[in-house]
């Protein structure tokens, strides 16, 4: 049985790539990629020949191809994944299939490289510990109104991506929930056109002149300790009916300060004015 490889690729400026990437992309002989047309152009414009390579598509609607690759590898074939740009794991489609893989005992090794996140998040100059990533959310308006909402109970910073058709919609979104917040907008990572744009509310009505909504985008805002501990409006409203008909707010504000990972005189105080 041989193993299958991750391989991350740049994220944009092919100058990233690393010499570990290289060496597998030239001497590896199976190759699944998200958009074989995609990385055929990166062999190319590194000038490695793939005239004698294997190279097929693993992308989302791929799942029937696990079965394909987990063969090949335990027929002693290195296999080589790839995803257009970063790592296969993030946001693409490599975790079915590394699942599984890990289930059958098959080794699994990475060639790591940049990662828009971490990248974002250095040029966003935003608390660093912790961080966390959500990749691509929800669509519908009300889907993203009530992701900020549920953020609004988690400290550190938030990351995730976005289309360049709904970024304005999801920039109106965040202030609706987070008035007093910065947002900040990483665009165009590593490439030629890359942008940071810092916002408050009050850049609202200008916004669609301040980012050009073209390109790729990774969004990025921090919830300081404080802002952890809040309690969600309907949970409010249960906890002051609760206190209301004799409830006792110590034993209470204990109880969510182990929910909430947070000091129990701040939630007791928060609990103490929700009733008054």
């Amino acid at each position: 049985m041989s193993e299958l490889i991750l391989v991350t690729l740049p994220i944009g400026n092919s100058g990233d790539i690393t010499l570990r990437a290289l060496d597998a992309l030239k001497s590896g002989k199976t190759f699944y990629a998200e958009d074989t047309r995609v990385f055929k152009d990166l062999l190319n414009a590194q000038g490695i020949s793939y005239s004698d390579k294997f190279i097929d598509s693993f992308h989302d609607q791929s799942v029937g191809k696990i079965e394909q690759i987990l063969q090949k590898i335990k027929n002693g074939e290195t296999v080589y994944l790839v995803s257009d740009a970063g790592s296969p794991m993030v946001s693409d489609p490599a975790y079915p299939l590394l699942k599984k893989l890990v289930e059958e005992g098959v080794t699994i090794k990475t060639l790591p490289g940049v990662t828009a996140v971490v990248t974002a998040l250095e040029l966003s100059a935003l608390p660093p510990n912790p961080f966390h990533f959500w990749g691509f959310i929800g669509r519908g308006k009300s889907e993203r109104r009530d992701f900020f909402k549920d953020l609004g109970t988690m400290g550190g910073t938030h990351i995730f991506f976005e289309s360049p058709h709904r970024i304005f919609e999801t920039i109106d979104a965040f202030f609706e929930v987070h008035p007093e917040n910065t947002l900040v907008i990483a665009r165009e990572l590593t490439k030629t056109y890359e942008s940071v744009y810092r916002l408050k509310k009050e850049d609202l009505p200008n916004v669609q002149s301040i980012i050009t909504d073209k390109g790729e985008f990774v969004v990025l805002f921090h919830n300081s300790e404080v802002r952890s501990s809040a309690l969600s409006d309907e949970v409010m409203t249960l906890t002051k009916d609760y206190l209301e008909n004799g409830g006792s707010t110590k034993k209470l504000a204990k109880i969510f300060s182990k929910i909430l990972n947070s000091d129990t005189k701040s939630v007791y105080d928060q609990l103490s004015r929700s009733v008054k």
